[in-house]
């Protein structure tokens, strides 16, 4: 279990790298005063964000070798494209993903250099630079005229291991290699005449909503790949939980052969036992059914929820490992919560962040400060009705200047911690018209509330 705690931590960690990477690159598109300076800092900073280990931009030359010209590169080895020569024709040299990508307009990759044919040409001198995997992204850009290209080239990312480039990592790769067209397209004066004929503007608004959709997969897989690394922090707890009924079923078991070989059985005493394992294995299948829901990877619209419902099986979850901490566990629950529409599974990860959260804040206090207290309230409002929850520690607490960056993304006042927790929380809750903020308490700790809109 630890491995695979550590695994997923890795898998959250690529992900948030990349993602900031991302960011930041996209900032250079708004930012860049000259075409060289732009595809300079796109090499950089792809670079820098550690994921690849050479980056690299090439512009297609109509020469009779067709060749693909670097403009601009960073990284290890850069002596390579000093060596190496690579066409978008249909020679030998066009065969590899920079020729392939200029060529079809669309992605090409080798997920290991050292067996794929079609990198043969520049084998040995990948190799001997520490290059295991490739890819190349097409970098296209038209005029308004029909057929007319203003910009080819190609976006090309070697990487130290193997299978680097999976689907996630194309996708994103894809989406910034257009933005860096169109801004490539913007600094040379283009992008002027093109929205005037409209062309620019329709292509734009199929690439956000392209861009959209990426950056929504994205969170859901943030989201997920948390949902993971939260359940790992409660394995401990999990196999409790399961190993108590399980225990049991193979006590009654035993006795129930035990009684069966007697010459004339205690029916009543088997009949019981019986009873006592369907109970416990219910029982174990209620905790498997709870965590297989936490991971399941798929988002569902929104629907009619029972937030009492949701509440109730957090703490279900969470309960075993309060008592392993010696957390006392204290409930005041409001019986006439209203139905919300929203993702059952996305709520219950924001409340189990909250209340590990929390756990976590008083596991180093005084025993006597070590509790969390949960509650619930309707709260009637000029809007309607809105279920209320809050989960209240007497922990560390939080000073107030921290309080406008608690939520933000990859800020954290826990050692060893992302920082990505509170700031999914919020996006989720966002997402469901609902609100999440944070109050320090008067004494010690903190009480973050979560708040979600009746149906009506």
């Amino acid at each position: 279990m630890p491995e695979q705690r550590e695994a997923h931590e890795a898998i959250l960690d690529r992900l948030n790298r990349r993602l900031r990477t991302l960011c930041q690159c996209t900032s250079t598109c708004f930012q860049a005063e000259s075409e060289q300076e732009l595809l300079q800092s796109i090499c950089e900073t792809l670079v820098t964000g550690g994921e690849v280990r050479l980056a690299w931009i090439g512009y297609c030359e109509d020469d009779a070798e067709k060749t693909v010209r670097p403009v601009a590169q960073a990284g290890s080895g850069l002596d390579y494209l000093e060596r190496v020569k690579t066409s978008w024709g249909e020679m030998e040299t066009g065969q590899g993903p920079a020729g392939i990508a200029a060529r079809t307009g669309k992605a090409c990759w080798i997920d290991d250099i050292r067996t794929d044919p079609r990198f043969s040409p520049w084998r040995v001198a990948a190799l001997a630079r520490g290059y295991a995997s490739c890819i190349a992204v097409p970098l296209i850009a038209h005029r308004k005229q029909r057929g007319a290209v203003d910009l080819r080239g190609t976006l090309n990312l070697y990487s130290a291991e193997c299978n680097a480039f999976d689907e996630s990592a194309i996708e994103h790769y894809t989406g910034l290699a257009t933005a860096v067209a169109y801004a490539v397209t913007a600094l040379r004066g283009h992008l002027a005449e093109d929205l005037a004929y409209g062309v620019t503007a329709l292509r734009a608004r199929a690439e956000r909503k392209q861009a959209e959709e990426a950056l929504h997969q994205a969170r859901e897989e943030l989201a997920h790949v948390t949902r993971v690394t939260t359940l790992g922090e409660l394995a401990a707890s999990i196999a409790h939980e399961v190993n108590q009924p399980l225990a049991a079923i193979i006590a009654d078991a035993n006795a129930c052969l035990h009684w069966l070989e007697a010459d004339r059985p205690d029916l009543d005493s088997v009949r019981e036992a019986l009873a006592a394992v369907v109970k416990d294995g219910d029982r174990a299948a209620e905790v498997i059914t709870r965590i297989r829901a936490l991971l399941s990877r798929s988002s569902v619209a929104h629907r009619p929820c029972d937030l009492a419902g949701v509440i109730r099986d957090v703490l279900l979850l969470v309960g075993p490992e309060l008592g392993r901490h010696g957390t006392a566990l204290q409930t005041s629950l409001a019986t006439d919560l209203p139905p919300v529409m929203g993702d059952r599974v996305q709520l219950q990860q924001v409340l189990l962040n909250l209340l590990l959260n929390a756990a976590e804040a008083v596991r180093n206090v005084p025993p006597e400060r070590r509790r969390l207290v949960v509650r619930s309230t309707l709260e009637q409002r000029d809007d309607g009705s809105w279920a209320v929850v809050a989960v209240e520690d007497a922990g560390v607490g939080f000073r107030e200047e921290q309080t406008p960056r608690l939520f933000e993304a990859f800020y954290t006042t826990k050692p060893g911690g992302l920082g990505m927790g509170l700031s999914i929380s919020r996006s989720i809750m966002d997402r469901h018209r609902g609100r999440l903020w944070a109050t320090a308490n008067p004494g010690h700790g903190a009480t973050f509330h979560l708040a979600l809109p009746g149906m009506r």
